[in-house]
């Protein structure tokens, strides 16, 4: 299993590959050139075979030996093939190109991300670079994790540059999105651009959200625009994806009728506590100062440092009386950890009991920081009230929460958060974010089947002054304003 996913091999059902073929057929009735960049057992240039015969030339490549080898006994008839064994990401995709004039690019590219195969020590790996231009923190964290078949897709656009083709690969639906925000970005030469929706559990036995993505290079021809279909053809379209703000659109339709709460105005939305050790850093209170962690083992520690946790899910299921307890090493990212936990020997042997545990901890950003240090903390975690929302449902709902034995309660690192200061002012944010128009505008941004629908960049884009107006809210301003300590307002409105 290990080698099957270090190297993507899921072949495609010849009965998918036959039905995309057919498909792209009616799209481009003549090429000149069909390639299947990681073709593993030729699904797709055989299905593409049937439908083109003997008018195009096939060139299919795969790491995999035997793969090409046997492949190659089934078509010494056909001498408009030429197969090969090669490593996509040393492979000069611009001498390939340059043979033909007129492209179709097929095919399926592994489906895995590049954290995984890191975590396998695989070997299947593009030279690191950070590629998306993410920076500072994003650059260490989940932003720059990415899909081998995103970069692969990327690789062969890019060296297409103008010469004109159509590429049309199964993928997730994430990937296909991540792709077009890419070159859209860019205002690359990509057009006629669609994604349409394949049964992953049926076809691969995933549960993923999965798609063919199709579209156009050609020199001086660009559009920022998609259509999205639920079936190979262009009979159902369920959605209409686009570029606003150098930013994917989920329905641009829609948008357009919401675009005027598109513009947060520095309201402070974080994220909850990162620590990625949850069995160490998150207890269940037994009695007293008697707490149990997730190995099953009981300890005594002291209070001042364990405050209350809610989880993703007991944000979306309104289970908002916490159950859990969650270690602040830190007030402050940065804080000295030793300094702030003398007054807690218990805290601090029990930490050093799980040392190896917490020094093992994938994440580049603990390495060089102070021995159990967490990410996602501030003064703004301190706030007597939230409202608070998970990341990770789709059912989108705000909820209101204060403090817990005089504790404010913490959120981990999947939730977001308002800090507020009275629950005045809680109670009345979370009226304006329940709202149908705020829930309107947030389904023209949110991919509903993204891993991870709800993120900090899209919450912070929510105008809740222009919100609260609409909703005849006058009072919002000045609530929101004069509950605020002025530091806050200062550092919220400055570094936004």
């Amino acid at each position: 299993m290990t080698q099957k996913i270090q190297f993507g091999d899921f072949q495609t059902p010849h009965a998918l590959a036959q039905e995309v073929a057919a498909f792209l057929k009616t799209v481009h009735p003549e090429v000149s050139a069909v390639l299947e960049p990681t073709c593993g057992k030729g699904s797709f240039i055989r299905a593409c075979m049937d439908q083109w015969g003997d008018s195009c030339d096939y060139f299919g490549f795969d790491i995999n030996e035997n793969y090409i080898r046997s492949f190659k006994e089934t078509l010494a008839d056909f001498p408009h093939c030429r197969l090969e064994v090669t490593d996509f990401f040393t492979k000069r995709w611009e001498d390939v190109f340059a043979k033909k004039p007129d492209w179709l690019i097929i095919g399926n590219p592994p489906w895995v991300t590049n954290t995984a195969l890191s975590v396998l020590q695989s070997k299947n790996l593009p030279a690191k670079s950070n590629f998306q231009q993410h920076e500072g923190f994003a650059a260490k964290t989940g932003k720059a994790n990415f899909d081998i078949a995103e970069w692969m897709l990327i690789k062969l656009i890019e060296t297409l540059k103008e010469t004109p083709a159509c590429l049309a690969m199964l993928c997730k639906t994430a990937t296909a999105r991540k792709v077009l925000r890419y070159f859209w970005n860019k205002d690359a030469c990509i057009f006629n651009t669609s994604i349409h929706q394949i049964d992953a559990k049926k076809h691969f036995n995933v549960a993923v959200d999965a798609c063919l993505f199709v579209t156009e290079i050609q020199d001086g021809k660009r559009s920022a625009e998609a259509g999205v279909y639920s079936s190979l053809d262009f009979m159902n379209k369920i959605g209409h994806i686009g570029m606003v703000k150098d930013e994917l659109v989920a329905d641009v339709d829609l948008y357009k009728k919401y675009k005027y709460l598109d513009g947060g105005q520095g309201y402070p939305w974080r994220s909850g506590v990162k620590h990625d050790a949850a069995k160490v850093m998150e207890l269940k209170k037994i009695d007293s100062d008697l707490y149990v962690n997730g190995f099953g083992q009981q300890y005594e520690l002291e209070d001042n440092h364990l405050f209350p946790l809610l989880k993703s899910s007991d944000i979306a299921n309104q289970k908002l009386c916490p159950r859990r307890y969650v270690i602040l090493t830190q007030r402050n990212v940065g804080d000295d950890t030793r300094e702030r936990l003398l007054e807690s020997p218990r805290t601090w042997a029990y930490l050093e009991k799980y040392a190896e545990k917490l020094n093992a901890r994938k994440s580049i950003i603990y390495k060089k920081r102070a021995p159990y240090s967490i990410f996602g903390i501030g003064d703004y975690s301190f706030s007597p009230w939230k409202v608070v929302v998970s990341g990770m449902y789709k059912k989108c709902l705000f909820s209101v929460v204060g403090q817990q034995d005089g504790k404010p309660v913490m959120v981990d690192d999947t939730c977001y958060f308002l800090p507020c200061y009275s629950q005045q002012e809680a109670t009345l944010i979370c009226e304006l974010l329940n709202s149908h128009e705020c829930k309107e505008f947030i389904s023209t941004l949110a991919f509903f089947d993204a891993k991870r629908p709800l993120t900090l960049d899209l919450l912070k884009r929510i105008n809740l002054s222009a919100l609260a107006k609409t909703l005849g809210r006058y009072d919002f301003d000045e609530i929101y304003f004069s509950t605020r300590p002025q530091d806050f307002v200062r550092s919220e409105l400055l570094f936004a």
